[in-house]
């Protein structure tokens, strides 16, 4: 029996897009009426705690997340989870990728701000085409501050939650992203790294999707086999290996990803005969 449904969000819950409701008619319906039926629902993200916060008061429902890939666990509007960097080895971490790949840009999201952009080493064209996409997210926009000032008190406070590596903004770039993701895997054992399109995602060791999922169910006293996982990216593969039997991709992702997956759907409404097999719910896409 499923207990909980764990849905990445950009991609998945988001998927197709609704840029006034933020999540479409059918995938708001299933979570209501999944909830409704005594099931709870855990948004788990990359996304920081304030885009959280906020998500949840647009969908006036009681939801809980796993945020910032695993570092932030919220239960009933109550953190009971809340990791940070060593802050000696994440300047380390930084300094050495630096030198050795030359990144486009360098994010930092941390305990008082979401996305800290350090201007060190960003060009004029990299800066322009990320304020443009930023500027363009509309209601899927988070807060963000580019400072170098801010960027290095933080670090060197050790309240960073995660940090993200920009490889570069076309198709190889995102290609190049994976597989670098894979070689700092090798290299540093003492962090988390998964890629997030043209992202590497860096977070303390032992904090990924797949571990505040473990911890939000642990917390719960609920078993780890009525849990359902759903999402599309690279850094939600973790999620997929580790509770497999209920690990659906979406169909848009890459077969990469895809492969973790023990099944695949085109939307997050196509889980209701197995979450909601009782209630009969299909209101138009909006």
């Amino acid at each position: 029996m499923i207990r909980v449904l764990a849905t990445d969000l950009d991609g998945t819950l988001f998927y197709p897009k609704s840029r006034i409701s933020l999540v479409n008619a059918k995938n708001k319906a299933l979570l209501k009426d999944f909830i409704a039926s005594g099931g709870r629902v855990a948004m788990v993200t990359s996304r920081c705690e304030a885009f959280l916060n906020k998500a949840k008061d647009k969908l006036q429902m009681p939801i809980d997340y796993v945020g910032c890939d695993g570092t932030v666990v919220n239960i009933g509007g109550e953190n009971v989870l809340d990791r940070v960097f060593d802050a000696e080895q994440s300047r380390k971490l930084i300094a050495e990728i630096r030198n050795e790949y030359d990144p486009g840009l360098i994010l930092l999201s941390t305990r008082a701000y979401p996305n800290i952009m350090t201007k060190t080493k960003v060009s004029h064209v990299t800066n322009f085409f990320y304020f443009v996409y930023e500027a363009v997210q509309g209601i899927y926009r988070e807060p963000w501050v580019r400072s170098d000032q801010l960027f290095y008190s933080e670090l060197n406070k050790g309240e960073v939650r995660k940090i993200m590596v920009l490889v570069g903004l076309t198709k190889e770039k995102q290609l190049l992203a994976e597989k670098i993701t894979e070689t700092l895997r090798e290299r540093y054992p003492d962090f988390e790294f998964t890629w997030l399109n043209q992202f590497i995602e860096i977070t303390p060791k032992g904090c990924s999707k797949a571990s505040g999922v473990a911890f939000y169910l642990d917390y719960l006293g609920i078993s780890h086999d009525n849990v359902l996982v759903v999402g599309d990216s690279g850094n939600d593969a973790p999620m997929f290996e580790a509770f497999h039997q209920n690990s659906y991709c979406m169909s848009h992702a890459k077969e990469s990803v895809k492969s973790k997956a023990a099944h695949v759907i085109s939307r997050v409404s196509d889980l209701r005969p197995v979450l909601c097999p009782s209630v009969d719910s299909t209101p138009s896409d909006k």
